[in-house]
């Protein structure tokens, strides 16, 4: 099994009509192109020069960043000569990229990706990904280190090197029913997992031996399992080398240092309640429509739970697994990678759009439409973003939470992302149906996620 090869192949057959001179994606990409195309924005000519912007946001977030490159392109940009091409190209972004360069087709590639932070190790072995960390080194640059939350610094950080623009960075909260927790008798949200336990039994609702009313709806996928491990030591990783920071992951230590069992058997007290789903359907509208009083998901929710339920629900900090946890959750999303195809020109042009993006006054709006936190520390200086946060608090708590926490509470770069989302997915499932105890539970994580580590290493170099 070619992990690199098959990671290539798997986006051939889209690269030729999404690439950036053609239709862009289908779905909601289609939508962002041509609201930009309403607005005013002029294709590029003469001596603009053009930079192709990946993305994969839908719904308000996309617009929110449609309006964004709307301004620079009608503003800044024009005044530098600089047009932005906004392409959909959803989460096989990444995938595509790679594909281009190792078919070496330097038409059909973006200057700018949207890419999560854990696939940093891959993207920086392709030899035209930019390291950051030398632009915002330049003299007179507007974005340095210091421009962003030091969690954020360190998500982007691989082998001592900021090498990408943390951007669209999300964390886990909890959220819950404001109206059915005071019912209850609740005057805060859990704090912990013992807590949460509590909490779960008396908020579900049964009908007979039918649950009418969920108290806690979550799926532990890799995401999830991630979090409640790295989270409770002051300093705990989910794999060596500081979670593949500091060089590639090898290996999962969570099994090593008791993080994952521990974890594991909180679980299975919140699974004896009888009261916790722990499979996803439609967890937004089934927690907008009642059926889960309280539910654990990121932050980028919000937007959409604002038009569900608006004022209904409230936000908490990922509740610890042990009361003396000092981790705190990891923040987690994507970041901007830049790639130069040849053409030094064109790249800085691409850095001067990222380093738009991502100023106090753009993450206002992009952290305000989708419930990203604002990567830039000058943004909740901003008179209206204190505002909004005076007005829509659940919006702070994920900021708040985030400088909370230990920096080096983080999500793995794990190289083989896809494969060990699967892999935890399912054996998490099968450990929620009864399937599996918590020991056996840790040894197939364990096993197989080093397995396709092993892989890929083997396969790669």
């Amino acid at each position: 099994m070619k992990k690199l090869l098959a990671l290539l192949l798997c986006g051939a057959m889209v690269l030729g009509t999404t690439a950036c001179g053609g239709a862009g994606g289908t779905q909601s990409g289609g939508t962002a192109e041509q609201e930009g195309k309403d607005s005013g924005t002029q294709q590029a000519s003469g001596d603009t020069q053009e930079v192709v912007f990946w993305h994969s946001f839908s719904g308000a977030t996309e617009a929110a960043l449609t309006s964004i490159i709307n301004e620079y392109n009608e503003g800044r940009g024009k005044e530098k000569g600089i047009h932005v091409e906004l392409v959909y190209q959803g989460y096989e972004g990444t995938d595509k990229v790679m594909l281009a360069y190792q078919t070496k087709d330097y038409e059909n590639a973006p200057d700018i990706n949207v890419g999560l932070t854990s696939t940093i190790p891959a993207v920086m072995d392709m030899g035209w990904t930019v390291n950051i960390e030398e632009f915002m080194n330049e003299e007179g640059s507007e974005v340095t280190k210091d421009t962003f939350y030091e969690p954020l610094q360190q998500a982007c950080t691989y082998e001592g090197q900021m090498v990408a623009v943390p951007f669209s960075n999300s964390i886990p909260l909890l959220y819950y029913n404001k109206e059915m927790l005071e019912e209850a008798g609740f005057t805060k949200a859990p704090e912990t997992m013992d807590e949460l336990v509590d909490y779960v039994k008396a908020l579900t609702v049964k009908e007979g031996d039918e649950v009418s009313r969920y108290g806690l709806n979550m799926q532990v996928k890799r995401y999830q399992l991630v979090e409640f491990c790295v989270s409770q030591g002051e300093v705990s990783f989910f794999g060596d080398n500081q979670g593949g920071r500091e060089a590639p992951m090898t290996k999962i230590v969570a099994g090593d240092d008791g993080t994952l069992k521990t974890f594991l058997e909180k679980l299975q007290a919140l699974l004896d309640t009888g009261g916790y789903k722990y499979v996803e359907d439609n967890i937004n509208e089934e927690f907008a429509q009642g059926l889960s009083a309280m539910v654990i998901m990121s932050s980028s929710r919000m937007g959409t739970l604002d038009e569900l339920m608006p004022g209904k629900y409230m936000t908490a900090y990922l509740p610890k697994v042990n009361a003396g946890d000092a981790g705190g959750a990891a923040v987690g999303g994507s970041c901007l990678n830049i790639f130069n195809r040849d053409d030094d020109e064109r790249a800085k042009a691409a850095w001067d759009v990222v380093q738009y993006c991502v100023s106090p006054e753009s993450q206002y709006t992009f952290s305000t439409a989708s419930g990203y936190i604002p990567v830039n520390v000058g943004c909740e200086e901003l008179d209206e973003m204190k505002a909004y946060y005076d007005e829509n608090p659940q919006y702070k708590v994920a900021l708040e939470q985030m400088k909370a926490a230990n920096p080096l509470s983080q999500e793995p770069l794990d190289l083989t992302y896809n494969e060990i989302n699967g892999i935890i997915t399912e054996i998490m499932l099968e450990f929620c149906q009864g399937n599996s105890s918590v020991d056996e539970t840790v040894n197939k994580i364990v096993e197989q996620c080093n397995a396709a580590l092993d892989e890929y290493h083997s396969v790669n170099g």
